[in-house]
């Protein structure tokens, strides 16, 4: 026991009290100084501890230096004014004795201030243990870094007094400050440094400066001429401090093994907040913070670096897949690669894309390119062939019916459409879609709306559209077998794939692909082609391109023994058919007698394509119809406009001067 007293008599009587019950006295002082040299040589479990003394400090001035270093004490005091008696509980001492005295009051109060030290003790443990382990668990959330710290900050407010919160990180040379600026109880605005910059009209760019320089070994507490000197060596801390009015500082940095590091700075307006235990406190959470940090960390560097490797590999897939195997597709011919080069341009869009081009050419693995490489990769791919389904059925395929809405209706069907809700439809050959169907296809298109046969209500749709066909389309429109409207609206982003023919190159490549995997699939080896086979592989036309080769191939493995190069089944230049070098050709002399348009590479030429289209597409229909316009039958029923402004458009393509020269049924 330490008895700090000024009066002589009462620190005796109290040093027999205390070493008649059995506690040593290490010393009696009449002053702070003098207490502090006896503490100085042996620290003391206990202090009883007067107000007033010699001296200009008092016991409250020596109890909140007992309180940093946690070290109890009792007052003895005959003083009960109420201002001292104020400052008295703030220092939180474990007893209070009245004087004079009585030798029981002093060992009761003993007893009771050992228990209530004892007892605070313990629960500060838990509460540490407590803040520690809810530290841990917000830095170790999946959550960014702002929210992360917003927590801490939280926590760390009901154990260490702040108005201003300010936490560096420094990585590879460079640093993310997060500052939390205290408005309200566990009230908190984060504010950047752009924010801190408009606040203060602040000129520098903090993001330059150099880490404090004082900020390296241990934490240190900063009061009065303390804090001046922070301030000269880290001008984002002068700045706080000249702006906010801040007083006091507590400033700790956590290292971690890889080099980087944590600093956190309490800034506080008044000028004693920050004592001994606020240090000692930071100092205790270190290991567990720092050890915490660098398995965080490490976790997401390895999640970093996962990512770039996932990132690379999918790279060099495609880099691969551009010159060897574009989504299943072979070859490396400069008119495919270009082919692929608009695939992967359309692709990230919603635009609606034609693919064009002959049988067997691969339009469904580049519709499926497209929607692979596209954000709806994760949904459905819908596949319906409009050349296969029956007229009657088109509609119900498409969109769907209702229960009992036609004979053979026995229950609702969800269509093509619906089904494809998210993803990606393959609308494949389109150019054998019935007139009637692409009225309302288009409207489809339009609206982003269906509705089912028998239904009442429109079912808004979020589906690509990708179609595919074999036909010459600007000839089908300019015959009157498709609308022209939906042409242009189908071809938002035309491609057309060439033929095998025009991919010589690419032959011999397809070749070795399908007898790999054919061969692999009839459990036979594959020992190469013989000389003649290549040649009559590359010197053939191909009518039926790519879906060709496969059929010749896969019969060639067929035949072949596993034991020998592959010879072909028979000659090609005897097979029952001969090439077909162009699509499907106009049907009339009229319309071969016009140039063919060129598919729209851009807003100024689809202009002048439509225009041409739109007068062809008319004087088409004005001949299907012989020149009659009005009535049930006339043209401007089929092409569903109003007789005055199919009359309108007429006289300003001037095909009313045409038809008064060349009767209608020419």
């Amino acid at each position: 026991m330490l008895i700090v007293e000024d009066e002589y008599i009462i620190a005796n009587d109290l040093s027999i009290i205390l070493q008649d019950a059995g506690y040593p006295v290490i010393g009696i002082a009449n002053s702070v100084a003098k207490a502090l040299a006896l503490m100085a040589q042996q620290e003391p479990d206990m202090v009883l501890l007067d107000i007033y003394l010699k001296g200009k400090e008092t016991g409250i001035d020596l109890a909140k230096q007992l309180e940093e270093i946690n070290i109890p004490f009792i007052y003895i005091s005959a003083n009960d004014n109420q201002s001292v008696l104020e400052a008295v509980k703030a220092t939180q001492p474990s007893g209070y004795i009245v004087k004079p005295f009585r030798e029981k009051d002093v060992l009761t109060a003993l007893e009771i201030g050992r228990y209530r030290h004892s007892h605070s003790v313990e629960q500060k443990l838990r509460e540490e243990k407590a803040l520690q382990i809810a530290i841990t668990n917000a830095l170790s959330d999946t959550g960014d870094w702002e929210n992360r710290l917003l927590i801490i900050t939280q926590l760390l407010q009901q154990h260490i007094p702040f108005d201003f919160l300010t936490i560096r990180h420094q990585r590879l040379g460079t640093t993310h400050n997060y500052n939390y600026y205290r408005i309200g109880f566990e009230e908190y605005q984060l504010l950047s440094l752009q924010t801190i910059q408009q606040m203060t009209n602040a000129k520098v760019d903090f993001q330059l400066l150099p880490p404090g320089k004082l900020l390296v070994n241990g934490s240190v507490r900063y009061h009065q001429e303390g804090l001046g000197t922070l301030c000269q060596q880290d001008p984002f801390i002068q700045l706080l401090v000249k702006t906010f009015r801040f007083e006091s500082a507590l400033m700790m940095p956590f290292s971690l093994v890889n080099g980087e590091q944590f600093i956190i700075g309490f800034l506080s307006r008044n000028s004693e907040s920050y004592l001994a235990r606020h240090q000692a406190l930071l100092e205790r959470l270190e290991q567990p913070i720092v050890l915490t940090l660098e398995r965080v960390m490490a976790y997401e560097e390895i999640a970093r670096l996962s990512n770039k490797l996932k990132q690379e590999n999918s790279y060099l897939q495609e880099e691969v897949k551009t010159f060897v195997n574009f989504e299943e597709i072979i070859g490396k011919s400069e008119s495919l690669l270009h082919v692929f080069k608009l695939v992967t341009q359309v692709a990230p869009t919603d635009t609606t894309v034609l693919v064009m081009g002959e049988s067997g050419t691969g339009k469904e693995l580049i519709a499926r390119a497209i929607h692979n490489q596209s954000s709806r990769k994760e949904k459905i791919l819908v596949k319906v062939n409009c050349a296969t389904l029956p007229a009657n059925l088109i509609e119900s395929e498409l969109f769907g019916h209702e229960k009992g809405s036609f004979t053979g209706a026995f229950e609702k069907r969800i269509g093509k459409f619906e089904l494809a809700q998210g993803g990606t439809i393959f609308l494949d050959e389109i150019g054998e879609l019935p007139l009637e169907l692409q009225a309302k296809l288009l409207r489809v298109l339009q609206e982003k709306e269906i509705e089912r046969i028998g239904g009442k209500a429109s079912i808004k749709t979020d589906v690509r559209v990708i179609a595919a066909t074999n036909r010459n389309l600007e000839v089908e429109v300019t015959e009157g077998r498709f609308r022209m409207d939906l042409f242009f609206r189908l071809a938002t982003f035309p491609i057309t794939l060439p033929p095998l023919r025009e991919r010589p190159g690419d032959i011999v490549l397809l070749a070795h692909y399908f007898a790999r995997k054919l061969a692999q699939k009839q459990r036979k080896s594959f020992l190469g082609f013989s000389d003649m086979a290549l040649a009559e592989l590359t010197s053939y036309a191909w009518p039926g391109n790519i879906r060709e080769l496969e059929n010749v191939i896969e019969q060639a493995i067929i035949l072949n023994n596993g034991q020998t190069p592959l010879v072909l089944g028979r000659p090609l230049e005897k097979r029952l058919f001969a090439p077909n070098p162009t699509l499907s050709q106009p049907k009339s002399n009229w319309v071969s007698e016009r140039p063919t348009v060129s598919v729209p590479r851009d807003l100024s030429e689809m202009k002048q394509m439509q225009q041409a289209t739109e007068r062809e597409y008319i004087l088409a229909i004005l001949n299907q119809t012989n020149g009659r316009i009005r009535g049930s039958g006339g043209a401007a029923e089929l092409l569903n406009l109003k007789p005055t402004t199919l009359e309108y458009r007429m006289e300003k393509m001037g095909i009313r001067k045409i038809l008064t020269v060349q009767p209608p049924d020419s």
